[in-house]
Formats: structure tokens, C-alpha cells, sequence
């Protein structure tokens, strides 16, 4: 028997392939989604993917993978037209993902699949090309996206084209890693024929307006913050209800301040930090994950929670007090505070899982200053090691770290003092710190964290010479500050320095030929001479300034500081040219403050010589994470020092294997993967590099997938004896 309002499962793939387009009706608010809930997305998406693939799997097996939901939406047809009534921001951006994944499956020449999103994307009904979420304004934007040019904003662009814009950016920027190469064609089979939602069908504007407001106004849906509030309220002391009652409130409200998943993210945080078994076979991250409120029913016990007096004091004496210092840290993420910086620079690389460490590192009983030094601590901790990972690799992701996460939770655990902390996390920091910084540069896929490191160093040269710190505004989500290149993009007028293109592009992208400037004053130097754009640079931040003459002569503050620190070999004014000796000079100055701001013992690191102990993606093994090159390495499959060779049409790279299996091409960057080296010499953002290298052989070339496979039959073969 049919009803009135139906509602139907689609895949994203049905979603964009059965409706010639979408609409949206005059009521609807606009586009408004930000940074944080596109992370959030891909955050998920990637989580719930890496659960299923092995780079072993042919792809129809993605087809057997755990699907997804991605939750309702509500819609009306009128007149042949979809109009969406709720869920065009999740419809909306995963337009955007398509128009993203699109290109990035061209760079890797996966055309089918790509041509496939195409007819995804736009369509074409009556001679006109529309795209499949039609709205008039947004239609230069997301043509500009597609073609791969430059937007600049009108007048008339409203909040939604901006918002648009800027999450298309964030899409480029923080897309994971571990979803290209090899895993791009599984993740897009995946994405479109295993990521679901719910359509309901309203009858009409009017019903579906009905409709919108039952589900979004009513409150008929309980979220899983209210289910956990009602197991942990109906177990506590009966005349304790009401005020534990008024205090969660008071707490939860606090915290939806944050953003609407601010609430669930203290409560998941919370069971992590201090409660979670994180074992490598245990499943409570996963579980607790998907369903928190019901993971605590199962293990209440583990809390300590057996009487009603032991649910009323975890509310009243662990609970809120641990929600309120969330709150605390929450600010601190979205705004630099002093003591706290490091939680602001972790927000902004999109490290999501420092508060879960903090909170594991943090107690009841810490007072003020202890907690604040602690959460200093840990978030400096993971802010080091993603800047050294990033020189390390030359570009590295978020979702990179919860491996290290987990692994450190555990430790901070049993951590008492802020002295435990420092002495616990300075046990495992690497001794190696920026030795490969000398090729280190701009790539492909590495824009925003090479902004970021230009941000960091900018602000502490103006800090150091008593300037105000702008960091907030180097960071801040508006985009006032852009990276300058300070060769201008003019290849003619530098041949004598770099012969080739190629030459001329590594060497205007090296780090030490880059600064930070207000985007009103990079759009102004252009294509300016160096001698034009010096005498520009000086009125700028001192790191910029430092090119100029003046800052010796004219700021005396700055010339103590040089001298002080020990840099006065280093810095240097260049009147009149700015050549490759110039960048080598540059780049050491760079290397050298990098040295000095994310030096272990100035952030408050108990530094121990001799040994130390091993995290992260040292411990990850082939099961999980795949093989890597230090894998082949160990079982003698391929030798230190070996030549690589891949080829894009008639050109031929070469790279050298070093001794801990990452791979430096020929002018000189260095990579932890093959997938890393084979984009940037490819000069695209995404490669699959197993496919892409080749072992050079005086028999022959041998793909590295062959050697991969190799490996695996042998470790096979060894299980099975």
C-alpha cells in the first residue's frame, strides 16, 4: 500500500544521475557551510572508506564495502523540477567533491571515471548546459572550477558564491592524501555506489516546507547527546536529578555555542581520552565513533558507574567540569590565546584529534596553570610533528596524525604532572629535525602548509622585534595573506639563472624564494622587477622587509635581535638582485628559524639523549597501511641507492632510493612515498605511484608494483610455512 510521503534510498551516484537537475526554492537560506564541516565530511568519508580498502583489492570488491549513510534530505517536483526543500548544503558540497574529484582523476589519466562525473556533474537539456545543482548565481563559479581558472568576486556574488568558492579552495587543500594514487578509483566507486541517503518526496512547496519544519523545529529526533543524558540522568541519585539536570544544560548549551557537533566531539573525546580501549584489535575508537550513548550503556562499568551515587558524582564531579574546560579549549581553537597558541595553529591544520589528546593528558585535579601548561604542551607536541613530517615529505594531512594520536593516549593517561607530560612526549620525539629543508619548497599539494609555515615564521620575526603578533590574521579564514613569490612568474627574464622551465619553476618555488604578503599588495607587484618589488617589500612585515637595506639601518631593534640570536651570517639585504645564491641563502635562514621555533627544549620538551622511542607511523604495519618503500628495503627486495625512472609522455624522471625508503628526484626533493615524487615531478597533485616508477635493471625496467607484489607472495608464502 503506497503512502502520501515517500521516501526513497539513493547512492550519491543515483543522486546525480536520476534528476536532470536541482533547484532551490525562494525560501531557502543560502550556501553556508564552512571549513570545519567540509573537513568533518571528508573526514568521515575517509575514515569509513580506509576501513574496507586494501591496496590489494580489485575494484569490484569496493562494491562489498561497509556502506555509509549521509542522512535524509527532502525535496518536491514541480513542473519537471527537483526543488530541495532540506539537505542542499551536504547535496551542494558533495557537488563540489565531484567537480574535485573530477580533475583529480584526469591528472591521474583515469578519463573514464572522470568522463563518467561529467555527466554527473552538469547536464544538458534543450541545448543549454546547466549544472546539476542549478542555481543562476553560482554558475560562473562553478564554471571557472571546472575549467580550471581564476574567480574573482563581483559585487553582486552573495554569501553563498563566496562560501563557494571558499570551500572549493578548502576541497583542493585538504583533501586526504591516503584517497589518492592507488585509492582514488576504489574511493570513487566507492563513493558513488556505496554512500547513501534518504530521499522523502513532499507532495508539494507547502507540504515540503511542512515537512522541513517537523524535522528541523520538532525536536522528534533524538540526538545521541540526549539518548546519553537520559541513561546517565535515570541512573543518578533520584534528588540529585533536577540540578544535575540544570548544570547539563547549562554545559551543553555552552558548548553547541561551538558549532552543532561541538557537543558529540566533547563526548567522544572524553570516552577516548580517558576511557577507550585503543589496542590494535579493539574496536571501541570505531564503536564509540558510531554510536557513543550505546557504547557507554556496554561498558558503564568501566567508567566506575555501578550505583546511583557513582552516576551523580561522574556528571556533577567529571563530567561538567571536564565540558567546561572543553569550552576553554574550544576558544583557544578558534582564536590565538596566550599560553594556548599551539591549539590555534593545530585548528587551523585541521588536526582534529588534538583535544582528544589533550583531554587524555589532562585531569580533574589540575589546576589552572597546570591544565593550560598541559594542553600547551600536547598540542605543541602534535604542531612539531606535523611541521617536521611536512620537511620530512614535502606534504602531509591531518588525518596523518591519529595514528600518533592513539598511540600516545594511552602514556598521557598515566601522566600526573606537567613535568610527566613533557618528559613522556619528549621521549618520542625524532632527533632528526629539518636536514632535508634545503630543497624544500612549494608543490602541487602543499599550498596551504606552506603558507602556514610562512605564517609562522613572518610572525615571529615582527614578535621578536617587539612588533605586534598578527598571527590570528596571517591564519585567519578570510585570506587576507597570500604567498609572494619573489621571482616574478617571467621565465626569459631569469635563463641565465635557470636554463630550462623546469629549472626556472623548482627554483621560484623554493621556500627561500617565497615570503608572505596582504593579497591587495601581491596582486599589485605582479610581474615587477626585484629591484621595483625590494623597495615594496620594506614597508611590509620584517621577514620581508629583511631584503631591504633599511632593516639594518633604519631599525636598530631588528639588528640587536640578529646579532642576539646568532644570525647575522644569515640575514642579508639583496639591493639590486635577487639570484639562486640569494635563495640558497635564504633557505638556510628559513631552515635555521624553523630550527629555532619548533626547537623541542624552547617548547618545553624533557629532551633525552640516546634512543627514543618509536610512534606513529613507525609502528604502522603492511596489514593496515600498505607497503612501503622501507618495507622493500628491509626484505632485501630492493637496494639502497637504486634508480628509479618513471615517464609522463616523452619525458623521463629519475630518483634515488635513500636508506630509510623515501625517494629524492632529480632536483633534489625528497619524498616518503613514490606516490609523493611521482605528482611532483608530474607537476599534478595526485599520482599513483607504484604504477608511475620503475626499477632501473641492467636486464631491463621493473615495475615497483611487481616488486610490491613480490614482497607480499613471499611474506604469504613465509605465514603459510
Amino acid at each position: 500500500m503506497s503512502t502520501p510521503i515517500d521516501g526513497r534510498g539513493v547512492t550519491v551516484g543515483q543522486l546525480f544521475s536520476n534528476t536532470p537537475k536541482y533547484q532551490l526554492d525562494t525560501y531557502q537560506r543560502e550556501y553556508t557551510w564552512g571549513r570545519q564541516d567540509v573537513l568533518r565530511l571528508l573526514g568521515d568519508l575517509e575514515r569509513r572508506f580506509r576501513l574496507s580498502w586494501s591496496h590489494l583489492h580489485d575494484r569490484t570488491e569496493t562494491l562489498r564495502y561497509a556502506p555509509y549513510f549521509l542522512g535524509p534530505y527532502v525535496y518536491f517536483q514541480d513542473d519537471g523540477i527537483t526543488y530541495l526543500v532540506d539537505g542542499q548544503q551536504r547535496i551542494t558540497t558533495l557537488h563540489l567533491l565531484l567537480i574535485h574529484l573530477r580533475r583529480l582523476l584526469l591528472e591521474q589519466d583515469c578519463v573514464p571515471e572522470a568522463t563518467g562525473l561529467e555527466s554527473m556533474i552538469r547536464k544538458s537539456q534543450f541545448g543549454r548546459d546547466t549544472f546539476t545543482v542549478d542555481v543562476d548565481e553560482r554558475a560562473c563559479l562553478l564554471k571557472a572550477i571546472m575549467d580550471r581558472r581564476p574567480y574573482t568576486l563581483r559585487p553582486e556574488d552573495g554569501l553563498s558564491v563566496r562560501n563557494l568558492q571558499a570551500r572549493s579552495s578548502d576541497l583542493e587543500r585538504d583533501f586526504p592524501p591516503s584517497l589518492l594514487g592507488e585509492a582514488l578509483p576504489h574511493f570513487h566507486d566507492w563513493l558513488l555506489n556505496r554512500v547513501c541517503l534518504v530521499g522523502i518526496e513532499a507532495l508539494d512547496r507547502g507540504h515540503g516546507w511542512e515537512i522541513f519544519e517537523t524535522m528541523n523545529d520538532r525536536g522528534i529526533r533524538l540526538s545521541p547527546v540526549d539518548l546519553l543524558k537520559s541513561f546517565l540522568l535515570g541512573k543518578a541519585e533520584p534528588g540529585r536529578q533536577r540540578r544535575l539536570n540544570e548544570a547539563w544544560r547549562e554545559l551543553f548549551t555552552r558548548l553547541s555555542a561551538f558549532g552543532s557537533a561541538a557537543s558529540s566531539d566533547f563526548v567522544k573525546d572524553v570516552l577516548l581520552g580517558h576511557y577507550a580501549d585503543l589496542t590494535p584489535k579493539a574496536t571501541d575508537a570505531f564503536d564509540i565513533e558510531q554510536s557513543f550513548h550505546e557504547w557507554l550503556r556496554r561498558h558503564h562499568e568501566r567508567l566506575g558507574l555501578v550505583r546511583p551515587s557513582d552516576y551523580t558524582e561522574f556528571i556533577a564531579n567529571r563530567l561538567i567540569p571536564m565540558g567546561n574546560r572543553y569550552c576553554t579549549l574550544l576558544a583557544a581553537a578558534e582564536h590565538p590565546e596566550p599560553g594556548m597558541e599551539a591549539v590555534f595553529y593545530n585548528h587551523v591544520n585541521g588536526i582534529r584529534g588534538q583535544l582528544q589528546l589533550i583531554t587524555a593528558a589532562t585531569r580533574i585535579d589540575d589546576s589552572a596553570p597546570d591544565f593550560k601548561g598541559k594542553a600547551q604542551l600536547v598540542a605543541s607536541y602534535l604542531d612539531l610533528m606535523y611541521v617536521r613530517r611536512l620537511i620530512l615529505g614535502h606534504a602531509v594531512h591531518a588525518s596523518e596524525l591519529d595514528q600518533l594520536i592513539a598511540d600516545l593516549i594511552p602514556g598521557l593517561r598515566t601522566c600526573k604532572t606537567t613535568d610527566d607530560v613533557a618528559l613522556m612526549l619528549g621521549a618520542t620525539i625524532p632527533k632528526e629535525a629539518f636536514s632535508d629543508f634545503q630543497t624544500f619548497g612549494l608543490g602541487s599539494d602543499n599550498r596551504r602548509q606552506v603558507h602556514y609555515l610562512l605564517a609562522r615564521l613572518t610572525a615571529f620575526v615582527e614578535t621578536q622585534v617587539g612588533n605586534p603578533d598578527r598571527i590570528g590574521e596571517y591564519l585567519g579564514d578570510r585570506h587576507d595573506f597570500q604567498i609572494e613569490h619573489i621571482w616574478a612568474n617571467n621565465y626569459e627574464r631569469y635563463r641565465d639563472q635557470a636554463p630550462t622551465r623546469r629549472d626556472f619553476d623548482t627554483w621560484r618555488n623554493r621556500m627561500g624564494a617565497l615570503l608572505l604578503l596582504h593579497r591587495s599588495d601581491n596582486a599589485s607587484y605582479r610581474d615587477a622587477t626585484y629591484r621595483v618589488k625590494a623597495e615594496h617589500y620594506q614597508s611590509q612585515n620584517m621577514l620581508a622587509g629583511s631584503l631591504h637595506k633599511n632593516a639594518y639601518s633604519k631599525t636598530p631593534r631588528f639588528g640587536k635581535w640578529v646579532r642576539s640570536i646568532g644570525l647575522a651570517d644569515l640575514f642579508r639585504a639583496f639591493p639590486d638582485d635577487f639570484d639562486k645564491e640569494a635563495i640558497k641563502l635564504r633557505q638556510r635562514l628559513y631552515q635555521r628559524l624553523c630550527e629555532i621555533i619548533w626547537d623541542p627544549k624552547r617548547l618545553g620538551f624533557h629532551v633525552v639523549e640516546g634512543p627514543r622511542r618509536r610512534s606513529g607511523p613507525e609502528q604502522r604495519t603492511r596489514a593496515w597501511y600498505g607497503v612501503e618503500v622501507a618495507h622493500l628495503l628491509d626484505a632485501g627486495v630492493l637496494e639502497v641507492g637504486a634508480t628509479l625512472v618513471g615517464r609522463k609522455r616523452r619525458t623521463e624522471h629519475t630518483a634515488i632510493v635513500l636508506g630509510d625508503g623515501r625517494i629524492r628526484v632529480a632536483s633534489g626533493e625528497v619524498f616518503t612515498s613514490l606516490s609523493g615524487a611521482g605528482a611532483f615531478v608530474k607537476e599534478i597533485k595526485a599520482c599513483a605511484g607504484w604504477d608511475f616508477w620503475y626499477l632501473r635493471t641492467p636486464t631491463g625496467d621493473i615495475p615497483m608494483r611487481d616488486l610490491r607484489a613480490r614482497l607480499l607472495k613471499s611474506d604469504r608464502v613465509a605465514d603459510e610455512t
